[in-house]
């Protein structure tokens, strides 16, 4: 009787320099899990902040490497022009983890100030902004990435903390979206700002 490998080694695409085998089990289980008991709930949370968001329809899962079979579904918002937000849901076998991305534009008028307030704050020490200069973008001429990520394994939780992590990822990344698009981040109202962001981006 043959194992998986030998089935799925039958298969592979031998034009290609370099395959990579995944358990059928496991993924099929893997994808089921991503597809039909998380996108649910996170497609709800993505139309309910008003922003375009994608995937709109079928979502995709897709391989990543890892010492076990990971899987993962990557999910965003729009505001129409650009991606202001993206998630990405990761399951194997063992645990969970969602990573979080804010992408913040800032006019090139912006005060120096509030600039290093966001990449100086304490509060994000664990996985602190990033900076990049547009030149050609006076708009976006601060771009600066927030980033987090956050799991466990699948004893340590059950499905409704993943949820209610899922949900404030995507509405906090909303409001945050919100604000920028409501108040000029100036120096009075950079602080409210990252006390905003810090509920998702914020060391834990």
């Amino acid at each position: 009787m043959q194992n998986w490998i030998e089935e799925e080694s039958i298969i592979i695409d031998t034009a290609k320099d370099v395959v990579i085998l995944e358990n059928p089990q496991k993924k099929q289980y893997i994808d089921k899990l991503l597809i039909k008991k998380f996108w649910p709930k996170i497609k709800c949370g993505l139309k309910a902040t008003g922003y375009g968001y994608s995937p709109k329809n079928s979502p995709e899962t897709d391989f990543e490497f890892s010492f076990e079979l990971t899987r993962s579904l990557t999910f965003m918002l729009f505001d129409g022009i650009r991606a202001i937000f993206r998630g990405k849901l990761s399951c194997s076998a063992a645990g969970w983890m969602l990573h979080s991305e804010f992408f913040l534009g800032l006019h090139q008028n912006t005060s120096p100030y509030v600039v290093f307030k966001i990449l100086e704050d304490k509060r994000f020490r664990g996985l602190p902004p990033t900076l990049t200069i547009y030149k050609d973008m006076p708009f976006d001429y601060f771009h600066i990435t927030f980033e987090n990520g956050s799991g466990a394994g699948w004893g340590l939780y059950d499905y409704d903390y993943i949820y209610n992590r899922i949900n404030l990822a995507i509405d906090v990344n909303s409001r945050l979206y919100d604000f920028l698009m409501l108040n000029n981040l100036d120096e009075k109202r950079v602080e409210e700002f990252l006390l905003l962001a810090n509920q998702v981006y914020g060391a834990y």
